[in-house]
């Protein structure tokens, strides 16, 4: 079985912009686009959800290269997405703010939450400090696919 992921659109974003001089930025490039290369040969499956998928296009809005059209293609097939919207109650909600996990990415956390463990994908800094409480309480790690 693959490894259940969310996706945070930082990371799509940064994926579907063109190539940059600095080395640095080629290397997280390049590490984005093995990313989406290992989702589109299945070996990990995307938690998606309704409220993900508008920010994803709302984001996203024209596909720059044949990773990020081929990661949509991914999170459109209902065969190799997998829907995700736990039901949100007021502990998950509790454990969310115990561990400082931003508010505003709650509904990143929200896809990734279920009974399996699972892990969000991104590169934003207030998101990461938060993977050993997150994982402590809800079975989820935070983990920036760009550090590996």
């Amino acid at each position: 079985m693959s490894d259940l992921v969310v996706v945070d659109t930082g990371v799509l974003q940064k994926a579907n912009a063109p190539l940059a001089n600095d080395a640095r930025e080629i290397s997280k490039f390049a590490s984005r686009l093995r990313l989406l290369g290992r989702i589109r040969n299945g070996e990990f499956r995307v938690l998606i959800s309704r409220k993900l998928m508008v920010e994803y296009r709302a984001q996203v809005r024209e596909p720059r290269n044949d990773f990020v059209r081929s990661f949509f293609a991914v999170v459109d097939n209902p065969q190799t997405a997998v829907p995700n919207w736990c039901r949100w109650s007021g502990s998950i909600r509790s454990h969310a703010k115990k561990c400082r996990f931003p508010q505003e990415d709650y509904h990143v956390l929200r896809t990734a939450k279920c009974d399996l463990p699972s892990t969000i994908l991104c590169e934003e800094h207030r998101m990461l400090v938060t993977d050993a409480c997150i994982h402590r309480r809800l079975n989820v790690h935070v983990v920036d696919p760009t550090a590996r």
